[in-house]
């Protein structure tokens, strides 16, 4: 009976939660604002309204 938790258990663990490009985007980002402060939210905000002026072109970039 302990086995079969046992392995209930590991099974549970070997999934992994999958994010889409946006949500590690956000990750980062947050990252990169807690360490850099105000001066790395300027720099995040305008990476970000480059990308959406370009809008989904630079993502097919990443696909390639």
């Amino acid at each position: 009976m302990e086995a079969v938790e046992k392995i209930k258990t590991k099974q549970n663990t070997n999934k992994q939660k999958l994010y889409s490009v946006e949500e590690v985007f956000d990750r980062i980002d947050n990252k990169f604002i807690n360490f850099y402060g105000e001066y790395g939210r300027k720099i995040v905000n305008a990476r970000r309204t480059e990308w959406n002026q370009d809008g989904i072109a630079n993502f097919k970039w990443l696909l390639l």
